[in-house]
């Protein structure tokens, strides 16, 4: 499918999700030489839609993230947005976040991101609800934008949306201060969000900011064993791939020699290594 918007020409290249009110595609903006995408939310149900325009176009002067156009085709409704790498939290998280303090420091970014992306407050919640958390590679959170508008409700608010991540910050806290047998480490942001997210709740994101910021550790530089078991965290999966090959090189090299026991009776390569200063020319050594 293709689609022109303005001076877009958007190719579908990658069907992420089909929904019951929407789908989800990436899409490449073919009017450009470079190669840029742009996550597109293709809302097929009408009362749906008409409820999305009014809330994207009232608020048009004021959404500041990665909201770039929305425009009508045929019977559908499209949002486009640009495209973020997908680095789910769930996933790069333990790899990625080894202190209480680095997690305190991506909690606050997390937050900031709620509040400074001007995203309105019923997709901030759905993106939310539906762990659309990432986390580049120099530990910074951002929102993707790949929802189910399914559970879609525009009387959600920024309360709503503020205790929603505070309980999905507190796991994280949990998470980073399990002590070796297991037990929770008592930090104060851990306590601070244990006493409030979970009985009154959040009703602004600066408030939780301003726990987790007055609660927050001092980041203190790592140590070097800190760095060196990040270091194999991080490069898991390449040290894996370079062991598994020279174990099949090792593999292979045994096999030969096996083989050629076989057939010559003893292993031709090792013979550089046997008697190999017998004889230097005419002389030999021996005598």
């Amino acid at each position: 499918m293709v689609y022109q918007v303005g001076k877009m020409i958007l190719q579908e290249t990658q069907e992420v999700f089909r929904g019951k009110v929407n789908d989800v595609i990436i899409c490449q903006d073919m009017a450009v030489g470079e190669k840029v995408y742009y996550t597109v939310l293709v809302v097929h149900d009408r009362t749906l839609a008409k409820k999305l325009m009014d809330l994207f176009h009232g608020r048009r002067g004021q959404v500041k993230d990665r909201f770039v156009a929305d425009f009508t085709w045929k019977d559908t409704y499209l949002m486009v947005f640009d495209y973020v790498r997908e680095r789910p939290l769930k996933q790069f998280f333990e790899s990625e976040i080894a202190t209480l303090a680095e997690c305190e420091r991506f909690c606050l970014n997390l937050t900031m991101e709620c509040l400074a992306c001007g995203v309105p407050f019923p997709i901030l919640y759905l993106q939310l609800l539906q762990d659309q958390i990432h986390i580049s590679k120099d530990k910074n959170a951002y929102l993707g934008y790949c929802i189910d508008l399914e559970p879609f409700s525009e009387d959600m608010t920024e309360r709503d949306c503020a205790t929603l991540c505070a309980q999905k910050i507190f796991p994280l806290l949990g998470q980073i201060s399990m002590g070796k047998k297991g037990r929770v480490s008592k930090a104060t942001s851990y306590k601070l969000l244990e006493n409030r997210s979970w009985k009154s709740g959040y009703h602004r994101f600066t408030d939780l900011y301003k726990d987790l910021k007055m609660a927050a550790v001092p980041l203190k530089k790592d140590g070097i064993i800190t760095r060196i078991k990040r270091f194999f965290r991080h490069h898991q999966d390449t040290i894996f791939r370079l062991l598994l090959i020279l174990c099949v090189v090792l593999g292979l090299l045994a096999l030969i020699m096996i083989v050629s026991q076989l057939i010559f009776g003893d292993v031709p390569f090792l013979r550089l290594f046997v008697n190999t200063f017998k004889q230097i020319g005419t002389e030999s050594l021996l005598q």
